[in-house]
């Protein structure tokens, strides 16, 4: 396909993605609910496709709030299988970066391309696109949790309410941020404060700000959704910053947030930075 020629595919409004982008969701529209690539029978072939370690499956039936994963029952189903009889199986899963198979590169190069002009000069642009599928059985729930990326997540088949609220406090913000730079769980032992609830049927979307606190109650019906996701260098600089907070508190110190000392903060992340290289080279 030449350039140019891409389907539009998502229905976004300038004013209103700019003045929620960073900090807000936001209902969306989209036009991907036939798409060829998001039936259950090719997301069974890409689910055995994709490499074992991001295929993410468990059952359905969980808590609201599962803290650090424990606990939940996994499946010794192929992925496949699990996607192809999410009506009726029970479970709960996840594709993790679809972008390695090109067919789905392109598809999520398609989506972000219509999203980029509106966030180009917005915490210094888009990096590192990857995109998800996520397949829940009738009844699951997604419990409690924080992603680090810009979503936006389309249903295409069922439907959901997603609930996305913010930390209780800046605190317990803050402590987040530092154990997720440290490799801790994405699940959060509280349900989101201040919450609002979308409602998504086929042809809807909602974008979700980075580490918004959100979770998922599917309905009574088999669901697909696509999440298309980015990252910008505002979100590599905090999470740098977090990290070096998270050792200083280590240490016993008590550190700063991010953006509460501006100079404090390049100097965090130019030695995250530089203990990275070092890393890399060892």
């Amino acid at each position: 396909m030449e350039i140019g020629t891409a389907p539009r595919h998502l229905k976004i409004d300038r004013g209103t993605f700019g003045d929620a982008f960073g900090h807000d969701p936001i209902a969306i529209d989209h036009e991907l609910i036939d798409h060829p690539l998001l039936t259950l029978d090719a997301l069974g072939d890409l689910a055995d496709t994709l490499p074992p370690d991001e295929v993410e499956h468990n059952v359905g039936d969980v808590p609201d709030i599962v803290s650090g994963g424990e606990g939940v029952e996994r499946s010794n189903m192929p992925p496949g299988e699990i996607a192809r009889t999410i009506e009726t199986n029970g479970l709960w899963m996840v594709l993790k970066r679809i972008e390695r198979v090109p067919e789905y590169k392109q598809l999520l190069d398609e989506a972000l391309d219509e999203v980029e002009p509106f966030v180009a000069d917005r915490e210094g642009g888009m990096t590192q696109r990857e995109g998800f599928v996520f397949l829940s059985a009738p009844n699951s729930t997604t419990p409690s949790h924080t992603d680090p990326e810009h979503n936006i997540l389309l249903q295409i088949r069922g439907w959901k309410e997603m609930t996305v609220g913010r930390f209780p406090d800046e605190r317990t913000r803050q402590l987040e941020l530092e154990d997720h730079v440290a490799g801790g769980h994405r699940n959060v032992d509280w349900k989101p404060v201040d919450p609002q609830v979308f409602r998504l049927d086929p042809g809807n979307a909602v974008y979700v700000p980075p580490h918004a606190p959100h979770m998922v109650k599917n309905g009574d019906t088999g669901s697909v959704s696509l999440s298309v996701t980015w990252r910008t260098p505002e979100i590599e600089r905090v999470a740098r910053v977090s990290s070096i907070n998270a050792r200083m508190r280590r240490l016993g110190l008590e550190p700063k947030a991010p953006g509460s000392r501006p100079g404090a903060d390049r100097v965090k992340a130019g030695v995250s930075k530089t203990i990275g290289r070092l890393r890399r080279r060892g």
